[in-house]
């Protein structure tokens, strides 16, 4: 595999451009709730979602980083904004709106119901005195701000562009919506999104297909683990056997965790690796973002699960 990661022993910062929610996750419902009943909970955690999963995940695994995004100045906002500070992720570039968007998420039989009130645009991005390090973004931001991306990619020390899908409500998935992919580095769609986008109902062959398209294709697979190739091998592996609690943002803490890796010049079978263990340690506590380990903590999941076979742990070290 061959990315272009030149300037990765340069310390520059990360920028994550989303859509950014007030998550307020209930965990241990018994079952879907019914009209009219209150059902008490075993946890609760509200947590800044959205693009603000994978910005502070990065952010704990020690990597610059900054948060591009409209944030809200009613409370829910101000609520948002102090997590963010206190995270150490940068928001000079947010824009100001007068609502924050609002999700609720129901973590039950090991996946998550939500409702949200609010919208997934994005500001459109603005020129910076130097080009990022790393670019991470859903599709439909980068196909809105392709020049801008282009032009950091052709800078002195290249902006290395990490992507994911966005969900299609009209279930369309037109092929038009991977036109952005001629600039993307390292795509990591979930298994649900590449199989509908390839017409195809083999994982292997999504990724081996979106190998032709660009350098890295990673699949997420939730509890059946991974699956990537690079147009030299093909790769999978099998996901951390944990307990758990809250699925919420565990695929952004899962790229989070690949982005650093890959970033710190890891190979590919690392960066997987720590992407792995890096989802799995925010499924064993509710919550998305604040629930994203710090490198102590991939460590510790190490040493309190058993790792499965074919698992790299190099990353451990990465971070000193």
């Amino acid at each position: 595999m061959v990315l272009p990661l030149s300037n990765c022993a340069e310390r520059g910062q990360v920028l994550v451009a989303g859509s950014v929610f007030l998550d307020v996750v209930m965990a241990g419902l018994a079952h879907a709730p019914r009209p009219g009943e209150e059902q008490w909970v075993s946890d609760c955690s509200i947590v800044p979602g959205g693009s603000a999963n994978q910005a502070i995940a990065l952010a704990r695994l020690g990597v610059d980083t900054a948060l591009h995004c409209y944030l809200g100045t009613d409370r829910a906002g101000q609520m948002v904004r102090e997590v963010l500070r206190e995270e150490a992720v940068g928001i000079d570039s947010a824009c100001a709106v007068e609502r924050q968007n609002v999700t609720v998420s129901l973590a039950l039989d090991g996946d998550r119901a939500m409702t949200t009130v609010g919208t997934d645009a994005v500001p459109p991005l603005a020129p910076l005195p130097h080009a990022p390090r790393g670019l991470v973004a859903d599709l439909p931001t980068i196909q809105a701000n392709l020049a801008q991306v282009r032009t950091w990619q052709e800078a002195e020390a290249p902006c290395t562009v990490f992507a994911d899908a966005r969900w299609d409500p009209s279930e369309q998935w037109d092929h038009s919506d991977l036109e952005p992919l001629e600039v993307v580095d390292v795509f990591t769609p979930n298994e649900g999104e590449a199989l509908r986008y390839l017409r195809t109902d083999s994982v292997r062959q999504a990724a081996a297909a979106l190998a032709t398209r660009v350098p890295l294709a990673v699949i997420t697979r939730g509890p059946r683990g991974v699956i990537a190739a690079d147009g030299e091998q093909l790769l999978a592996l099998p996901a951390l056997d944990v307990p758990v609690v809250d699925t919420t943002g565990a695929g952004d803490a899962f790229a989070a965790g690949l982005t650093w890796a890959l970033l710190e010049g890891a190979d590919l079978r690392t960066a997987l690796s720590a992407g792995q263990v890096t989802a799995a340690f925010t499924l064993t506590r509710p919550g998305g973002s604040l629930s994203a380990p710090r490198p102590a903590d991939l460590r510790r999941m190490v040493e309190a699960y058993q790792v499965p076979e074919g698992y790299s742990l190099g990353f451990l070290d990465l971070a000193g």
